[in-house]
């Protein structure tokens, strides 16, 4: 798929045929490199908790262990084994959503409620991390969505600001009319921000900056791994575009990050489209 059709050709039309071709070439190139890209990503953040589950199994039947040993060792084994269940539901949600049959249920939303819902848990989550989050600014607007999955994408959010902030920082949510038809949903934060260059890779899967935005720093002994598998952000994109929405982010390296939610707004005197049967 890297080879082209040489292009030197007299003919108009066979100049446009040829150069047809080699965009479609070019796609294709494109698609299977995600693929193989998405494969080994996928393996890697498998592979790490598997291996980490088989040792943790092989110490707690050593004969030799203690009964608290084997509790430890089995904790470490749910820990792990909770991750990777995490990883698969986020592999499902966007496959489904890739082939088309993941419905999202619509019913009318008012934001305000959620958003203060939201605000509580940042609020705990923030303490948590030694960071500040604060509300100051809620415009309420009603829209067609699923509550729950706004409540994901809003929350999804929400923690990668705290997670990418510093102690001592700052995490700020607002909620906004735009132009009367439109609601932004925002949040900004004071942390480690993103390179220019990786600004539009963000919303890749399993996209990570582990240099800057992966790890965090520690007493000066070392840095922790931040945790997550890259899926966050894509399936926050989904459900935002599921809901005739975008998400776009701002960044710039050491000085923050914006992540902004556009939603259209509900018009009463519009007729709804008929909403899929909420599922159990």
């Amino acid at each position: 798929l890297h080879r082209r059709v040489a292009a030197d050709v007299a003919d108009e039309e066979l100049a446009k045929l040829v150069d047809t071709l080699n965009r479609m070439i070019g796609r294709l190139q494109t698609s299977f490199g995600a693929l193989r890209r998405f494969t080994a990503d996928a393996s890697h953040e498998l592979k790490t908790p598997l291996t980490v589950v088989r040792a943790d199994v092989g110490r707690a039947m050593h004969p030799g262990a203690s009964n608290e040993e084997r509790m430890q060792v089995l904790e470490e084994a749910m820990a792990e084994v909770a991750r990777m269940s995490d990883l698969v539901d986020g592999l499902l949600t966007l496959a489904r959503a890739d082939e088309g049959r993941f419905e999202v249920y619509r019913e009318p939303i008012r934001l305000e409620p959620l958003a203060r819902d939201v605000f509580e848990t940042a609020v705990i989550l923030g303490e948590e991390a030694g960071v500040s989050v604060a509300l100051p600014l809620v415009e309420d607007a009603t829209v067609m969505g699923d509550a729950t999955r706004l409540r994901q994408l809003f929350l999804n959010l929400i923690t990668n600001a705290i997670k990418y902030t510093p102690r001592g920082g700052h995490v700020e949510i607002t909620l906004s009319l735009r132009n009367n038809d439109e609601v932004g949903f925002a949040v900004r934060d004071t942390g480690v921000g993103i390179a220019a260059a990786d600004l539009e890779l963000i919303f890749d899967r399993f996209w990570r900056a582990d240099r800057v935005r992966s790890r965090k720093p520690t007493d000066g002994r070392g840095t922790v791994d931040r945790g997550g598998f890259g899926l966050g952000l894509s399936i926050a994109q989904w459900i935002a575009q599921a809901h005739g929405g975008s998400l776009t982010a701002q960044s710039r390296l050491a000085r923050g990050s914006i992540f902004t939610v556009l939603l259209p707004v509900a018009k009463a005197d519009a007729d709804a489209p008929p909403s899929p049967e909420k599922p159990a």
